[in-house]
C-alpha cells in the first residue's frame, strides 16, 4: 500500500506471516536463504516483495508541497531505557537487547511512534558467523598486527540503520577569476568571467541516525544501488531497525553540502577549461536543485566491540558485502619494533650515502 506521495506503508509484520505454515513455528528471516526460516522444522518460507528491479525514488517536491513535512507512519517501538535509543520492531519481537549500548534494558513505548515510512530496504546478506570470519580476515591481514587469538570479538549486534538517499540536477551560476600566464614573463593576469555549469548527482546518501556512535560505520556505508529492494518487514523478521531521526529537509540540506563538495572541485576546472586559462581564484556560484527523487533505505550492519588489554575498540561490518572497518591498537611492543626497524633503514641509508 502506497501513501498519497508515493510512499510504500511501513508496518510490522502480521503474526500469521511470520507463523511456520508446517509446524506454526515463528519465521525469522535468514541472510544466507534470504528468505524466511522456521528453526523448529526448518522449513524455509519465500518473501513475496512483488517485482525485484530498478528501484525509484520517491519526488522530492511531492513531500515539500503536501501538508506533511515529512512522509510517515505509524510503527511499534522499543525504548533502550540506558542510551534512549528508538528502535522498530514486528509484532513477535519485545525483548532483546540495545545495538548500540548493549543493555538489555529495552522497554516497548505505550504509544507508537512516526517514523519516515522506508521505501527500500538493503537485506542482511551474511549471517553472524560469515561477519565473524570477515572481522578476524581484516585483522589478519594488517600490516605487522599482532596475534589475532588476542582480540575477541563481542557480541554482534545486527541492526539496520536509516539512510536517506538523493538523485538531483544541478544547474550553477558562477563568476570566477581566471588567470592567464604571460609566456615570456611567466606573470598571471586574472580577468573576470561568468558561466553556467550543470552536473547531475545519484545516490548521495546521508545516514540519519542519532544514536548511532560508532565512527567506523562512515568507513563501509557504500551499497550497491542494485542491492536495494523495495522495502518488505519481513526483511526485518527477527532484527531491529533504528527509527530515523532526521527530516527530509535536514537530510537534504546534509545532501546539499556533499554535493558542494563536489561542485567546488568541478566547476572551477570547467571554467579553466571553458575559458582556456591557466589558473583561477574567487570563485562564487549559485546552485539550483531539481527533478530531485529520494528513497529513504534501511541499511544492513553488525555493530561490535573487542578488547585489548583493557580497552574496547569499536567495529563496523557492513551486512551487505562483509566489509569491516575496526580501530587498529597499536601495542607499544609493535611501536619499539617500527622505531627500530625505521633506525635500521635510516643507518643503512646514510651509509649508502657516504661510501657511494
Amino acid at each position: 500500500m502506497a501513501d498519497d506521495n508515493g510512499v510504500k506503508k511501513t508496518s510490522t509484520m502480521p503474526g500469521n506471516e511470520r507463523t511456520c505454515p508446517n509446524c506454526g513455528g515463528i519465521l525469522t528471516y535468514d541472510p544466507s536463504s534470504r528468505k524466511l526460516h522456521c528453526s523448529l522444522c526448518g522449513k524455509y518460507k519465500e518473501i513475496d516483495n512483488g517485482k525485484k528491479g530498478s528501484f525509484k525514488g520517491v519526488a522530492y517536491k511531492d513531500i515539500l508541497n503536501s501538508n506533511r513535512g515529512t512522509p510517515g507512519d505509524k510503527a511499534k517501538l522499543l525504548s533502550c531505557a540506558n542510551c534512549g535509543a528508538e528502535l522498530i520492531y514486528d509484532s513477535t519481537q519485545v525483548s532483546g537487547t540495545c545495538p548500540f549500548c548493549g543493555s538489555t534494558n529495552l522497554v516497548a513505548s505505550a504509544l507508537t511512534g512516526s517514523i519516515m515510512s522506508p521505501n527500500g530496504i538493503i537485506p542482511f546478506s551474511i549471517d553472524e558467523n560469515r561477519a565473524k570470519e570477515s572481522f578476524y580476515k581484516h585483522l589478519n591481514r594488517q600490516l605487522l598486527f599482532p596475534n589475532v587469538k588476542h582480540y575477541v570479538l563481542e557480541k554482534l549486534f545486527p541492526v539496520y540503520l536509516p539512510y536517506i538517499s538523493f538523485d538531483s540536477d544541478t544547474e550553477s551560476e558562477y563568476v570566477i577569476e581566471i588567470g592567464y600566464r604571460d609566456r615570456d614573463s611567466g606573470n598571471i593576469t586574472y580577468k573576470p568571467c561568468s558561466g553556467f555549469y550543470k552536473r547531475s548527482f545519484s545516490d548521495i546518501t546521508v545516514l540519519a541516525s542519532s544514536k548511532t556512535k560508532n565512527e567506523q560505520i562512515n568507513k563501509i556505508r557504500n551499497f550497491y544501488p542494485s542491492s536495494i529492494l523495495p522495502f518488505h518487514p519481513g526483511y526485518m523478521a527477527g532484527y531491529y531497525a533504528e527509527r530515523n531521526s532526521m527530516t527530509l529537509k535536514h537530510a537534504f540540506e546534509v545532501a546539499q553540502y556533499d554535493m558542494s563538495d563536489v561542485l567546488n572541485v568541478v566547476i572551477p576546472e570547467h571554467a579553466v577549461r571553458e575559458f582556456k586559462g591557466d589558473k583561477y581564484r574567487n570563485l562564487e556560484y549559485e546552485t539550483e536543485y531539481s527533478n530531485t527523487n529520494y528513497k529513504c533505505i534501511l541499511a544492513p550492519f553488525y555493530l561490535a566491540s573487542f578488547s585489548y588489554k583493557g580497552k574496547k575498540y569499536d567495529v563496523a561490518i557492513n551486512g551487505e558485502t562483509g566489509e569491516v572497518a575496526c580501530e587498529i591498537p597499536f601495542p607499544r611492543k609493535m611501536i619499539i619494533a617500527i622505531l627500530i626497524i625505521l633506525g635500521i633503514l635510516a643507518a643503512a641509508f646514510l651509509t649508502f650515502l657516504f661510501f657511494r
